[in-house]
């Protein structure tokens, strides 16, 4: 199940966001909600969302700042980011950053954010198996056996 932080200083939308989406649909849970970026990063740092949903223009620590600071640190989950249309350049900077998607609040409705967050919990998921095929190719066998034949003089060093 991914874990979810949603950081946005606007209550009316934080709880909106968290209230309308049916999480568990999604093998989703929030487990937490800031409402500014430094809040944001203090939640991160204790909760380990595998998904932060996080407002550009905030009070404090504003969403590129978070955005910047987890990147920095190697977050390894992936960042929505809501904006406003003025907000341009500040999304363009948050996908710079490595942001996986925008939404922006004006058109933020229950089917906008479903399609947004089930792309961007697909993507995860994608890595995620990815991830899992490459732990799951046993490449000792083949090392061993050439160490072996090697050793045994059967092998040159030039086969490796």
């Amino acid at each position: 199940m991914l874990r979810v932080l949603v950081v946005e200083d606007e209550e009316m939308i934080r709880k909106g966001i968290v209230l309308t989406v049916d999480w568990t649909a999604l093998d989703c849970v929030v487990v937490g909600e800031a409402a500014n970026g430094a809040q944001g990063l203090e939640a991160a740092r204790r909760l380990n969302p595998n998904l932060i949903i996080t407002d550009l223009k905030m009070p404090e620590m504003d969403g590129l700042e978070l955005i910047r600071f987890l990147k920095e640190k190697e977050y390894p989950g992936e960042i929505l980011v809501l904006s406003n249309y003025e907000d341009f350049d500040s999304v363009r900077s948050a996908l710079l950053l490595g942001a996986a998607d925008y939404l922006l609040k004006i058109k933020i409705q229950p089917d906008t954010l479903l399609a947004c967050l089930n792309k961007t919990t697909k993507k995860m998921q994608n890595t995620a198996d990815r991830k899992d095929s490459i732990l799951k190719t046993d490449i000792t066998e083949p090392i061993t056996d050439h160490l072996l034949s090697f050793f045994q003089g059967e092998e040159s060093l030039d086969s490796f």
